[in-house]
């Protein structure tokens, strides 16, 4: 059973639980930017792993391929990537993120996450500490991340990543740890209860939706509504029910 929470910048409200039945070279890193409690920001795995630390890789919106790092939408603002990279090392992680290329092909960007996982374990960094987080387009290619790599103990977050063409992906299942985050008034990025209903190989799977009225552009900045949610999560603050 999953609890599915309202996340508004001041209150949690709970909703009515629903039951989910559940190889490509690696980029080399650019020097790592230390930030806040040993946190670092690189765009691609390192070639010295700390085999003890926590690993986040992070993967944005599909404007950034069009525009560059620091897009502007009409309606949803500016998408400050660099801001949401120094907020997720100023937490202690070790940050892996690079601005894609244009016309960047999903399933082909998963295959390099995986790859990019894999050698994190093969370095001595347990599945527990690694998560993989994605937005937008950057969801979809956690989700396919997720579906393709199939190693227990790794943590997928979908930020607004959920639409009608996953769904219709029925190739597409989840496993490790889930969980989503969407916005309630976002029409791009809905709901994942339909994947992760289909998905019983996840071990953990949890819904959370926040309420900013930011539309798709809430996850354009490092808001308290998502990230609170998503590092609670992660902590283990949170009890969920293991399938």
């Amino acid at each position: 059973m999953v609890c599915l929470v309202t996340i508004c910048p001041v209150i949690q409200l709970p909703l009515l639980p629903f039951r989910l039945c559940s190889a490509l070279l690696l980029s080399l890193a650019l020097p790592a930017a230390a930030s806040g409690q040993g946190g670092t920001i690189s765009s691609g795995v390192p070639e010295t792993v700390d085999s003890q630390g926590d690993y986040l890789l992070y993967l944005h919106g599909r404007i950034i391929e069009v525009q560059g790092r620091r897009p502007t939408h009409p309606a949803f603002g500016v998408y400050e990537y660099d801001a949401i990279l120094e907020e997720f090392a100023g937490r202690g992680f070790h940050v892996v993120s690079e601005a894609r290329p244009a016309d960047t092909h999903i399933a082909d960007y998963a295959a390099r996450v995986v790859e990019q996982v894999r050698h994190l374990v093969e370095a001595g960094v347990a599945p527990e500490h690694i998560t993989v987080v994605g937005f937008s387009k950057g969801g979809m290619i956690a989700i396919a991340t997720s579906s393709l790599l199939r190693m227990p103990g790794v943590r997928y977050v979908i930020l607004a990543g959920c639409n009608d063409g996953v769904f219709d992906d029925t190739g597409l299942t989840l496993t490790g740890r889930v969980l989503s985050i969407y916005e309630v008034s976002d029409d791009i990025g809905i709901s994942c209860a339909p994947l992760l209903d289909r998905s019983p190989e996840a071990e953990e799977a949890v819904e959370r939706r926040i309420d900013t009225g930011a539309r798709h552009g809430a996850f354009y900045r490092p808001r308290e509504a998502w990230l609170e949610a998503m590092f609670t999560w992660i902590g283990g603050a949170e009890t969920l029910e293991q399938r």
